[in-house]
């Protein structure tokens, strides 16, 4: 037994409601399978299919031809076997802002059962049956409800086979061609178009009337909308030679006649719609059915109707499929009573004197680079707050805004900052610069006495009805300073904030005249060509840009500027190119076309550019974005936590892998340009970090080295074992910390690991190497006073024992008379004072020699011993080339033998 509830929970819910409308819910249940017929039946007559599954659907109809389809249905029923149950009662439908939907019913109703009979039966709801008594062909006969049936007074329907029930449905589509009728691209384009349509007509004998460059088409049911709208959209998608830009409207037959006034009768601006995608209001996109995607025009504070206007493409049109989905405020797109929008910021929802910009302070550049950190979804959320906070406060809504510091205040101060080039905040700054940017560290020019400085505060501070006598005083000024150009300029404002353009664009002429510069010159006749463009004369406004551009081609403002233009006119297509040229030139220019209310007229086919843009730099981006996280594994690899390197590198690197996460085409360009830098400071780092272990480690060798050749001679080795250990140990850590790569991450993380052992090792050593020095040195010290005072010692006494006896017996036969006389009669008592004299005087001879002997002997032990380290370490390397060459040999030799 179906049940309707069961079906309905396929829906979403807690939606983002964007319009909603009462109309007819039709439930649809069936056996196993359900003919094809009845579906086609039920889209004939304008239903929409909202949700179905195996054994049930739901239906919803805008209108009241709803009675018309179930007629239909029950008398192709009645030729016929179709067991099914429909169910009509009222219901709300919500459309949610992501294209979701919802239906809204009394609980009743939705809680209901229904057993499906043999034969078809369709049940009426008394609400819906209000006020339908004069359906030709229908009656309603009041019937009790079958089992799991709500408890109202339900009816069936009764109709006459023989009516035709023909849909009450009908539209008019209303074409409209872009371009002045004089200009021979006109005149090419339009008419190659208008020859395929004429012969699309002629194929589906649609009925059409042409007048003052408008084509009236008579559309007379839903299936010829259908076949019209589809025809319409492929026939001239890549065939530029058939294809000229036009305008195309389908409004609701209602009332109107077929006839010329039509365009006028429709009541819209056909000067401000956008060319190529198709308007039809809400009710009628939904009734088009699968193959169509419905676009919003723009984002609106308040619910939206479905009488509302929206554009309309093909499913597979790759501007349907790939574009940004960003709604511009439908606020910020509002034209003023006069027409004429403003030249200060270039919104057309206020006038230059109320322009919030006069009272703001001079532009800040780094908004862009803010704005670059806010992905589709923050400046959605941006414009919804602008939205609703400037519908409900008017003016003093940017106030309000502009007084924040959340995503609608970033994204408000960038739209008005679009046009900074022409806003009177920034006048004071180009006057003292003369249009150039200045330098960082430029000290800013002095003002000079002018009145013009003074005039211009008052301006900013002036009411509207206070123009007049603040304009009376700036021409008295005139008068005294005939060659002031600034005082043109601000009698320029005045004019320009009364909306007298005249004479606004005669004094900025004055102004350029009187000025020397060509900067500023191209500056004044800037504003001539904005209060053109305001005033809806695009092509001159596009004749002054073009001239502004040959003589400042830096200016990017003025293609920029150009380029809005040609949008306003509603050729969009040819500029497409030059955007892309100029956003790849500064990529600023991307989100400034993004967020521009005046591009409105080619929002979609911006977008859908912006799009392609976006995905080239975000699937760069992506790229990047692995290098990231693999610089990121990398740098964990390498560095520990509270390494400085992963205090600075590795944090900027986790802020680089969070920005490229965000749907940012200003973000993906700077992921870009930032990535290398990291990468290559990352690797310098590596390298740094490796060159100075291994300086590290060699520092250590030196200490190793130094250490085993001063206790190389150590005359008692079996007091060396404590020694001798922590020696080993550390030349075990050095030789595995050489024999790895320290290139390697895992090998350079263990030998730095090593290091702090390695260290404490070598201060353990070098404590124990002061104590065997001493002993070391003593020995040495000792033994070379020993040997010295030996070889002394012995010479002296011997010496002594046989000086004595010779001169005591022969000392006057060697005429040594006088010193045997000195020795008198006890020479032994001589020689033994002898003896002591010879002692003294070795003992202090061996100190003597020891003390200035000892540091050559002593380095020179060690250079002995340090020569026999290195020959035998020579030696090792020596027999390891020849092991190896013999392997090497031996290999060569089995290969060749194999």
């Amino acid at each position: 037994m179906p049940q309707l509830s069961s079906v309905l929970s396929r829906l979403p819910t807690n939606i983002e409601v964007h319009m909603s409308t009462m109309g007819h819910v039709v439930w649809v249940c069936w056996h196993d399978n359900v003919a094809p017929t009845v579906g086609q039946i039920l889209m004939t007559y304008g239903g929409m299919l909202v949700v179905e599954d195996d054994t049930q659907a739901v239906w919803f109809f805008f209108t009241d031809d709803v009675f018309l389809a179930l007629a239909r249905l029950m008398v192709w029923g009645s030729f016929h076997e179709l067991p099914a149950a429909v169910e009509l009662f009222p219901g709300r439908l919500q459309f949610g802002r992501k294209g979701d939907s919802n239906l809204l019913m009394d609980g009743a109703l939705q809680a209901q059962k229904i057993i499906v009979p043999d034969n078809l039966e369709v049940w009426i709801h008394p609400k819906s049956r209000e006020d339908k008594k004069g359906l030709p062909g229908i009656t309603f006969e009041r019937h009790t409800g079958r089992q799991g049936m709500a408890g109202v007074d339900w009816a069936t329907m009764t109709v006459d086979v023989r009516m035709p029930y023909a849909s009450t449905q009908a539209w008019f589509a209303l074409i409209h061609p872009l371009g002045s009728p004089l200009d021979k691209n006109f005149q090419d384009g339009w008419d190659s178009m208008f020859k395929r349509l004429g012969e699309m007509l002629q194929q589906h004998k649609m009925k059409s009337i042409f007048n003052e460059t408008f084509l009236m088409i008579s559309v007379e049911n839903l299936m010829m909308l259908r076949t019209f709208m589809r025809d319409y959209l492929q026939s001239f998608s890549g065939e530029d030679n058939l294809r000229w830009p036009c305008v195309c409207v389908v409004a609701d037959r209602n009332n109107l006649n077929f006839n010329i006034d039509l365009p006028k009768k429709i009541g819209l601006k056909w000067d401000s719609l956008a060319p190529d995608f198709p308007y039809l209001t809400y009710r009628n996109a939904y009734l088009l059915g699968e193959g169509f995607v419905v676009r919003d025009l723009r984002y609106s504070g308040d619910q939206t109707t479905v009488d509302n206007w929206c554009n309309v493409m093909l499913a597979d049109d790759s501007i349907g499929i790939k574009t940004l989905p960003l709604l511009m405020p439908s606020y910020l797109t509002n034209s003023t009573e006069s027409g004429v929008g403003c030249v200060y910021c270039g919104l057309a929802c206020h006038e230059s004197a109320q322009c919030p910009t006069r009272h703001a302070a001079p532009s800040d550049p780094t908004i862009w680079e803010e704005l670059a950190e806010f992905d589709l979804d923050a400046i959605n959320s941006g414009f919804k707050k602008i939205e609703t906070t400037l519908t409900a406060d008017g003016l003093e809504g940017y106030n309000t805004l502009l007084e924040e510091n959340d995503e609608a205040a970033v994204v408000l101060r960038a739209v008005l900052d679009i046009n900074a080039m022409g806003q009177l905040r920034n006048v004071p700054q180009h006057w003292l610069y003369r249009m150039r940017d200045p330098d960082p560290n430029e000290e800013p020019p002095q003002k000079d006495d002018s009145p013009s400085w003074d005039f211009l505060d008052k301006l900013i501070n002036t009411e509207f009805d206070d123009l007049a006598n603040l304009g009376k005083k700036v021409s008295e000024s005139m008068t005294r300073y005939q060659r002031d150009s600034r005082l043109r300029m601000v009698q320029a404002f005045i004019s320009l904030e009364r909306n007298d353009f005249e004479h606004a664009v005669a004094y900025f002429k004055e102004a350029a005249t009187l000025n020397a510069s060509p900067a500023m010159q191209a500056w004044n006749e800037f504003f001539q060509a904005r209060m053109a463009e305001e005033q809806g004369q695009y092509t001159q406004a596009l004749e002054q840009y073009s001239q502004i551009q040959r003589v400042m081609p830096h200016w990017r403002d003025i293609r920029y500027r150009a380029i809005v233009c040609r949008v306003k006119m509603g050729f969009c297509e040819p500029i497409l190119e030059q955007l892309t040229k100029l956003i790849r030139e500064d990529a600023t220019y991307f989100n400034r076309a993004l967020i521009d209310p005046a591009l409105e007229r080619g929002r979609l086919m911006i977008l859908s550019s912006l799009h392609d843009l976006a995905d080239e730099a975000k699937a760069a981006a992506e790229n990047d974005r692995k290098r990231i996280l693999e610089m990121c594994d990398r740098i964990n690899e390498w560095f520990p936590s509270d390494h400085p390197v992963q205090l600075d590198l590795g944090t900027r690197l986790r802020a680089l892998n969070e920005q490229a996460g965000i749907n940012s085409y200003m973000m993906s360009l700077r992921v870009m340009a930032v990535r290398p830098e990291l990468e290559k400071e990352l690797e310098e780092h590596i390298a740094h970090e490796v060159e100075d272990l291994r300086n590290r480690y060699k520092y250590y060798l030196d200490i190793l080295q130094e250490i085993r050749d001063e206790a190389s001679w150590f005359p008692f080795p079996g007091a060396l074992k404590e020694f001798s250990q922590e020696f080993n140990e550390s030349a075990g850590i050095i030789n595995r910390a050489f024999a790895c790569n320290f290139k390697e991450a895992a090998a350079f993380k263990r030998s730095r690991s090593d290091t702090t052992q390695l260290a404490d090792l070598l201060r353990s050593l070098r404590k124990r190497l002061k104590s065997l020095r001493m002993v070391r040195d003593g020995t040495l010290f000792g033994l070379t006073f020993l040997k010295t005072f030996l070889w002394v010692e012995a010479m002296g006494l011997l010496l002594c024992f046989v000086t004595v006896p010779v001169v005591y017996f022969w000392g006057d036969a060697i005429h040594l008379g006088w010193l045997k006389r000195l020795f008198g009669s006890e020479p032994w008592s001589i020689q033994k004072v002898l003896v002591l004299i010879v002692s003294v005087m070795a003992i202090g001879l061996a100190a003597l020699r020891t003390t200035l002997v000892f540091d050559r002997k002593r380095e020179k032990l060690l250079a002995e011993a340090r020569r026999q380290r290195e020959d035998a370490q020579q030696n090792r390397l020596e027999r390891i080339r020849q092991q190896r060459r013999m392997e090497l040999e031996n290999a060569a030799h089995k290969a060749e033998g194999g």
